[in-house]
């Protein structure tokens, strides 16, 4: 097993890790006896709290002596001892000074933090000095070695390593381009790969016990919210497993993560009107809210507990509010879409609730689809039917809730059906008769599009009670469709 990640310094300010992959990072503290990267903190925070490992190097000058060096860089990291591995950077001019000045360095760290550095350096100094005795106090090499000379390239963690190891049997991380490029940084940037997992990573660090998380370490990869605030007729914020307050979302947006394993540990909503929730808690089980606002903590920080469902409420007695909702569930993914007080998500399930979509529900639609019977019912603004699938929309229910809503359907040899003003009981189209919608005419307060087989997606148009979507004679199934209210 091995882990992919990048060294930085002062020199990637402005570097946002949240758009560069990574496993680990590893940051320059200082450098000599009198200068501190002013990056560094911001950088290692932003990784751990983005669950990345971290490491923290100091950069030898060799201009005064290996112990006076190591008590400067120990000044500076005494917050981060047992949590980032240790790295002495060995280049440069300090290299004239040979390796016993390095292993003084060395000595001293491992006496003042009870861990043992790595030490850095080329292949190159790896194999023009006696490195024996560094070898025999068992401090692990981080080899430098470009392989593919300055070629650009990505993370490579099978990259040959480049020439020998000379005293050393093994490496513990290989630096193997100083031209590597990530997708969210520009420029060139280190890149590293670490020989072992994270366990291994965290006794290199010198961590006396590894704090393991009621729900398991954090991934890389999966999805994660944008990072601009969007307000609109429902917003909603998380707060996330070492993450903390994520931005605003509203209106059916993504808020939380995917695929990270980052529980959603509490949230607020900013509703438009009055509105009580409950939530499920691990260890606490269901708690209620009422009369909620957009500062109403749902949920609890700092106690590592999840969310495992949610339940929003809908109309009240001075106005009539429908709120559709779902989350996505640890190794289960999104829920179904849940109306006014259901329940999303599973209580006493133990499975973390790691994102939701909030939106007030103007209309409900269910969808009868060819060999798959009714789908689950979905708000407007969700595809009613199914898309690239090749199946053909049969009928469909529309919960009007307080609007006038009339339609027309052209059906599969029995032509245009006219089905006047609609109520949530209304099926249009046929169940069990295996005959396609082929064409749809709305009166309602919103616009709409249509998706059609061979075609697909029509244009938006307006449900003005005239215009049609799909076709008529020419034996074409409607396989979905889309309702946007008009704002």
């Amino acid at each position: 097993m091995s882990l992919n990640g990048i060294d930085i310094s002062n020199h990637q300010a402005g570097l946002d890790l949240a758009k560069v992959s990574a496993d680990f990072v590893i940051c320059k503290a200082t450098e000599g006896t009198g200068f501190v990267d002013p990056y560094c903190n911001g950088f290692i925070q932003r990784a751990k709290s983005l669950g990345r490992k971290t490491g923290v190097y100091h950069y030898a000058t060799g201009k005064s002596t290996g112990k006076e060096e190591a008590d400067f860089f120990y000044k500076n990291i005494r917050g981060y001892i047992k949590q980032s591995v240790l790295v002495l950077d060995w280049e440069g001019k300090a290299i004239e000074k040979g390796p016993g000045y390095a292993k003084a360095f060395l000595d001293r760290i491992y006496e003042l933090t009870g861990v043992k550095p790595l030490i850095y350096m080329s292949n190159s100094v790896v194999n023009s000095y006696d490195w024996t005795k560094v070898v025999q106090a068992d401090y692990g090499l981080w080899n430098a070695g470009y392989f593919a000379g300055d070629q650009t390239m990505g993370y490579t963690p099978d990259a040959p390593v480049y020439g020998s190891l000379g005293a050393w049997k093994t490496c513990a991380m290989y630096q193997y381009t100083s031209s590597g490029r990530l997708p969210g940084w520009s420029g060139n940037l280190d890149l590293n790969v670490f020989y072992g997992s994270r366990e291994a990573w965290d006794k290199y660090a010198g961590a006396s016990s590894v704090i393991n998380d009621p729900d398991g370490a954090i991934r890389n990869g999966g999805e994660m919210q944008g990072d601009k605030s969007q307000k609109g007729e429902v917003s909603y914020q998380v707060h996330v497993r070492r993450q903390g307050w994520l931005s605003w979302k509203c209106d059916g947006e993504m808020a939380g993560t995917t695929g990270q394993n980052r529980r959603i540990e509490a949230l607020r909503i900013a509703p438009p009107g009055k509105t009580n929730v409950k939530i499920h808690m691990k260890g606490i089980g269901d708690r209620e809210y009422q009369d909620i606002t957009k500062n109403t903590i749902l949920g609890t920080t700092g106690e590592k507990r999840r969310i495992e469902a949610i339940a929003i409420e809908g109309s009240t007695k001075e106005e009539e509010l429908h709120y559709a909702y779902q989350v996505h569930q640890k190794s289960k993914g999104w829920t179904d879409w849940k109306f006014d007080g259901e329940w999303a998500g599973e209580r006493g399930g133990s499975l973390q609730m790691e994102a939701v979509r909030i939106r007030i529900a103007h209309l409900i639609l269910e969808a009868h689809v060819q060999s798959e019977g009714w789908l689950p019912k979905v708000p407007d603004g969700e595809i009613t039917g199914t898309t690239g699938k090749s199946l053909r929309l049969e009928a469909f229910r529309l919960d009007p809730f307080e609007n006038e809503i009339r339609a027309k359907a052209h059906i599969q040899s029995e032509g245009w059906v006219d089905y006047g003003i609609i109520s949530k009981n209304t099926v249009i189209g046929t169940v069990n008769e295996k005959k396609r919608l082929e064409c749809l005419c709305f009166e309602g307060p919103f616009e709409w599009r249509a998706h059609l087989a061979h075609s697909g997606w029509t244009d938006w148009t307006l449900a003005d009670g005239i215009a049609t979507l799909g076709t008529v004679g020419q034996a074409l199934a409607m396989e979905a469709f889309q309702i946007r209210m008009k704002r």
